[in-house]
Formats: structure tokens, sequence, C-alpha cells
């Protein structure tokens, strides 16, 4: 009896760990990689920059924190993200130096400035929520090619070059982690296969973890169904066809929804699929029936998740000549991800799944907490306008 007690309270300590970890909304102050476009034209290197200006007026360490609340300067950057735009774009505007400082151009004339073109940011709607600010800038050429590196604190950094300012032919990409230098970039600048592979591969498994919380509980949920092999691998195998399957739809133009729909369809598929766990029916009669229609309501969700991924490649874009290789390398790296968190998951829980207690201190317990993350987030996102 003792024992069960002891169980019973770490169950709940757990829970509410993980509760209290989950339910704090993380994306409103969510730093996200820049986003850095290059057009290279008649000598010229025409640098767009799409960025979280606050973050670099606040001095808030990106390759630290991922979000702002975390950062010592958090109240500065709050104090910034309240600005209108005037106000933001005249900071921005008295502390170009401090922009500048943040990139470095190997290869150019050291007396070669980065000339502010144009400023553009995002209005005041809801403080809660980071906003993006453009900088239009550019710079004089004197050699035929050239390195970008950020300061370790700017974060990670998306790099890509285009033909030219229609921004329709991308012809080189790359994902440069905080404080890396670039490879060396040209007129003639292109992006190799392999480190296409390995650079989308990486920001698809990125995606799930850490970044995709929303991703791993869903996960989690569909997990916690059961814990057998036949249903799992069912289930997995429904959700990847399917989420696979929009992904592609959405990245090649086929099919669009936004994102004010999708993501609040997302967070209420958690609760769903967690929620579901919990009322199951434990008789056999209609078991396999239960079965059948988890699947199909897995597959469902899983077209919602797919256009979720796209998202992400809406972003950061891919490489017009190598299209479909972007795009199955960052699946894949999704597929690993994920595949990861079952077997993980699988081997902790196998164990203490054959047991009398599972369903009552595990099963039960986990499904409902992860239910009620789900739901809250989709009353966040819903009318607060505060997804993570």
């Amino acid at each position: 009896m003792k024992k069960n007690r002891v169980k019973i309270f770490v169950m709940r300590s757990l829970l509410f760990a993980i509760l209290f970890f989950f339910a704090t909304p993380a994306s409103s102050h969510e730093i996200k990689p820049a986003i850095v476009d290059l057009i290279i034209s008649d000598g010229i290197a025409s640098i767009d920059f799409k960025i979280n200006a606050e973050q670099v007026l606040a001095n808030v360490d990106a390759s630290i924190y991922q979000d702002t609340n975390d950062s010592p300067q958090a109240e500065l950057y709050d104090q910034f993200r309240a600005k209108s735009e005037e106000d933001l774009k005249n900071d921005i505007q008295q502390n170009w130096n401090l922009f500048q400082e943040q990139i470095s151009l190997k290869g150019i004339d050291e007396s070669s400035r980065l000339d502010l073109i144009d400023i553009s940011t995002d209005p005041v709607v809801n403080i809660e929520l980071p906003r993006d600010t453009n900088l239009s800038t550019q710079i004089a050429l004197n050699e035929n090619s050239f390195t970008v590196q950020f300061k370790n604190t700017f974060g990670p950094v998306v790099i890509r070059q285009f033909e030219d300012f229609e921004k329709e032919n991308m012809i080189y990409s790359s994902y440069l982690q905080p404080g890396q230098e670039s490879e060396e970039l040209s007129v003639n600048s292109a992006s190799s296969v392999g480190q296409i592979i390995i650079e989308y591969l990486i920001l698809g498994m990125e995606h799930i973890v850490p970044k995709g919380l929303d991703h791993i509980l869903f996960i989690f949920g569909v997990f916690f169904f059961a814990v057998k092999l036949k249903p799992l691998i069912w289930q997995v195998t429904m959700f990847t066809f399917a989420h696979s399957l929009t992904l592609i739809l959405a990245s090649l133009k086929l099919v669009f929804i936004p994102a004010s729909i999708i993501e609040p369809l997302i967070a209420l598929s958690i609760g769903y699929v967690a929620l579901e766990n919990i009322f199951q029916s434990n008789n056999n009669k209609f078991r396999s029936r239960q079965y059948v229609i988890r699947y199909i309501v897995i597959f469902l969700f899983g077209l919602i998740h797919g256009l979720g991924f796209a998202f992400v490649l809406e972003d950061i874009g891919l490489p017009t000549g190598q299209l479909i290789l972007s795009l199955l390398s960052f699946n894949i790296g999704v597929e690993i991800a994920q595949i990861g968190l079952v077997v993980l998951a699988f081997m902790i829980m196998y164990w203490p799944s054959q047991q009398a207690w599972y369903r009552k201190l595990i099963q039960i317990p986990f499904s409902l907490l992860i239910g009620l993350v789900g739901i809250y987030w989709f009353f966040s996102v819903s009318f607060f306008n505060n997804w993570f």
C-alpha cells in the first residue's frame, strides 16, 4: 500500500511538472531564425533581412535563449516590442551600427559599408506576439565572391540567394548555426546535393525536436492509445502518409489553408487523440472497429499537421533547382525525429504497460494531461492569439 502511494505521488508530481512546462505559451516570445535574402547584380549585393529587430536592440543572445522571456534582457525586449512602427524604425536608424556589427562580410573591402535602404515592420497588434522587421540593404562588391558570418548572439540564420529581384528562382540556400560562416557566395552560387540533403534533413529533425512541442505531444497522444506494435505501427504509418501528402502539396503551392485555421486544428487534434485514449472501450467486441476509426482519425489529423509543417518551409524556402530533393530531405528528417520519439517512448513504457496499474497511473493521467494542454492551446490560439 505504501509503495502504491509513493508511485501515485511521484506520478502526480511528474504530471504537474510537465503540465507547467508545456502549458506555458512559448512562441509569443520565441526567437525564430533570421531570413537573409541575397541578390547579386552589377557589382552590388542587395541583402534583405527578415529579423526580430527587438532582439537585436535589446541584445538578447539568440544562441542561448530561444524565448526572450528567459533572457536577462526580457524587460528591455518587451519595451521595444511595445513601440510603434515609427518609433521602432527610428531606433533601428539611430542604432544602425549595432545591426552592422551583427554581420561580417569576408572578401569585401573593409571600407565598404552596408547601406540601409529601407525599413518596414509589422504594426503593433498584440505585443505578446513577435513581429517581423524587414531591412533592405546594399553593399558594393570589389571581389567576385565573399562569405557571410553573423555574430554568435544573432542566432541561427537562413541564407537564400535568388537569381533576380523577383525572387522566383532560388539558386542557393543554407542554414547557418549561430556564429557559423557561410560558403563562398557569388553570382554563380549553387547548393550542392549533399549540402541540401544534410541541411534540410537537420531542419526537419529540429522542427520536431526540440522546436515542435505541438507535434511531440500529438505523437505521445497517439502512443498512449495502445503500447502494442500493430496499432502503433498502423497509427504512425497513417500519420506519416497523410502529413507527407499535404506537406508536398502545400510546398508545391497546390494547396493552401491559412495558419489561422490550421494552428487551432493542430491544437484540437492533440486534445482529441489524447482524450480518446481515456474513453476507449475495453470490450473486445468493439475493439477492432475502434482501431479502424482511430486510424482514419489519425490520417485526417495527419493531413492537418502536414500543412503545419509546410509553414516552416514557406519561411525558409526551397531551392528552385532542387525542389523535390530538399522537400524529401525535410520530410525524412521529420520522420527520423518522430520514429525516434516513438521508439524511445516504447522502450520506456513497455514494461509499465504490462502491469495492472499502467492504465490507472500512466495511460489515463498522461493522456488527460496531453488532452488538457491541447485544449488550452486551442482556446489560446483561437481566442487569445497566443500560439506557441
